[in-house]
C-alpha cells in the first residue's frame, strides 16, 4: 500500500511568526485559512484577510485546488479538500497542506481521511498535549493510503464530485425550506399577536 508521500507532497501552513517569509507585514493581500474554517469536512465561513510581503518563498504556500487540509495543532483531525473557486488564499501554521500530484488523487485522499478508517490513521499518529494534540508533516506523509489503480481512480474521483454537487445541492435547497418556513412562521405570528395600547398620559 503506497504512503502519503509517495502521491503527495505534505508540509506545514504558512508560519507568521519568527523569521519567516510572512513575519513581516507587506503590500501582498491574501486570505488566511485556519482549522476554525473547517467544519463538516469542509471549508466554510469567511477568512481572514492578511497582507504579506510578495517573494518566492510566500508564493510556494499559495493553495490550489484539490489540495487537502489537515490539521496539526488541534483538539480533534479535521480535513478539508480546497474546492477549484479558491481564491488567493495560503493556509496557516496550524494546518498541514498535502499537494497530491492530481485532482483525482486529492479527492481521493479527501474522501479517504475523512472516513472512519482515514481518521482512526490520523489519530493515532498525533501526539497528545496539556490542551492540544498534534500532527508533523512527517507523520502525516508516512500514513498509508489504500490508492486504487489509476483506471477505477479517475471513476471514483467522478462518482466523488457527483456525491459533493449533490449533496451541496441538497443542503441548499434545505437551507431555502427553512428560511421560507421560519418567513412564514414569523409572519403568521405577527399577523395574530394583539396589539398593545401606550397607556396615556392621564392614567
Amino acid at each position: 500500500m503506497p504512503r502519503l508521500s509517495d502521491v503527495a507532497t505534505v508540509r506545514q501552513g504558512l508560519s507568521r511568526s519568527g523569521r519567516s517569509a510572512a513575519a513581516r507585514p507587506g503590500d501582498w493581500e491574501v486570505e488566511l485559512i485556519s482549522g476554525n474554517n473547517i467544519r463538516e469536512d469542509r471549508l466554510v465561513g469567511s477568512f481572514e484577510i492578511i497582507r504579506i510581503p510578495l517573494n518566492e518563498l510566500t508564493e510556494k504556500h499559495l493553495l490550489k485546488a484539490y489540495d487537502v487540509l489537515v490539521t496539526g495543532k488541534s483538539t480533534s483531525a479535521k480535513v478539508a479538500c480546497v474546492p477549484r473557486s479558491i481564491g488567493r488564499a495560503v493556509a496557516n501554521s496550524t494546518l498541514l497542506v498535502v499537494r497530491p500530484s492530481d485532482s483525482d488523487v486529492g479527492l481521493f485522499v479527501w474522501w479517504y481521511l475523512t472516513s472512519a478508517e482515514g481518521r482512526t490513521q490520523l489519530e493515532t499518529r498525533m501526539v497528545a498535549s496539556a490542551t492540544l494534540s498534534s500532527l508533523s508533516p512527517a507523520a502525516l506523509a508516512g500514513l498509508e493510503v489504500p490508492l486504487p489503480p489509476r483506471s477505477r481512480l479517475r471513476r471514483l474521483a467522478e462518482l466523488i464530485e457527483v456525491s459533493e454537487r449533490a449533496y451541496g445541492a441538497a443542503r441548499e435547497a434545505a437551507e431555502l425550506r427553512r428560511s421560507a418556513v421560519r418567513t412564514l412562521l414569523i409572519g403568521v405570528q405577527t399577523a395574530t399577536s394583539p396589539v398593545t395600547e401606550e397607556p396615556h398620559a392621564s392614567d
